[in-house]
Formats: structure tokens, sequence, C-alpha cells
């Protein structure tokens, strides 16, 4: 019956759900392009949170490093901040995490980064098309 049991959980949790990713490139500076997973908006309570990879637009191909930071909205008072930063090294495996709690609200001011993360997060804004599954996809492709 153990065996049964032990079975089961092992089917139960590959039959897990994998979580989907759409990564949004929406600006780019000369070194990096900045990119949204607009998959990963999810509301809790007052608060929207919303993952955004930073990627060099240079690199040797296969290297995926880059980073995922957490911006969080308060959407109807327009407030903003980070909850934290993931760095994955060249390999694209999770090199360091840096947490960010209980940072203090901000205001959204117009035409910055979190201005054009609020319309993504909280207006349902998207970037134009091609969308990446993985940041790895995105490299691979060449990072276009």
């Amino acid at each position: 019956m153990r065996a049964i049991l032990l079975g089961l959980a092992v089917l139960a949790a590959a039959a897990a759900p994998v979580r989907a990713e759409t990564w949004n490139s929406f600006s780019r500076s000369t070194n990096n392009v900045f990119m949204a997973d607009t998959d990963s908006i999810a509301v809790n309570g007052d608060i929207t949170s919303i993952r955004v990879a930073t990627a060099p637009l240079r690199g040797a191909a296969g290297d995926y490093s880059h980073s995922v930071e957490v911006y969080e909205f308060q959407c109807p008072s327009s407030k903003w901040r980070t909850s934290g930063v993931t760095d994955y090294g060249a390999d694209g495996a999770e090199a360091d995490r840096y947490p960010e709690e209980g940072g203090s609200w901000e205001d959204v001011r117009p035409r910055t980064l979190p201005d054009y993360l609020k319309q993504i997060a909280c207006d349902g804004s998207r970037a134009e098309p091609p969308t990446w599954p993985t940041i790895q996809a995105f490299i691979d492709a060449g990072r276009p």
C-alpha cells in the first residue's frame, strides 16, 4: 500500500502544471533589453506583481546571464516598489538572490520604467510580438 501511495505522489508531482512564461520586450538601452513576463502577473489583495528580466544585448552564444526583478504595484493609487532580484549565471542557473522585503512605496512618475511596467501589470498593455517563452529562447534566437 505504501508503494502505491508513494507512486501516486510521484505521479501527482510530475503532473503538476508548469508555470507558463511569456516574455515581452518593452524597452532597450545600449547594452540591455528589458522584458516583462506577462504570465507572471499576479494579484494578491491590493498588490499586483510582475517579473521583469534584464538581459545583455550582446554576449557569447550560450551565455544565459540575466537578472529577474519582481515589481509590485498598488494599481489604484499608482504606487510601486520592488521585492527582490535574482541573478542568473552564464549557465542559466540561479547564482544569487537579493530579497527586498517591506520596501517603501513610491509614486509612479510618467515616462519612467515603473510607469511602463504599471501599464503592463495594471492596465493590460502589451508589447508588439515577438514574445519569448523563456529568456534562454530569446538569447538562443540571437538576442533580436
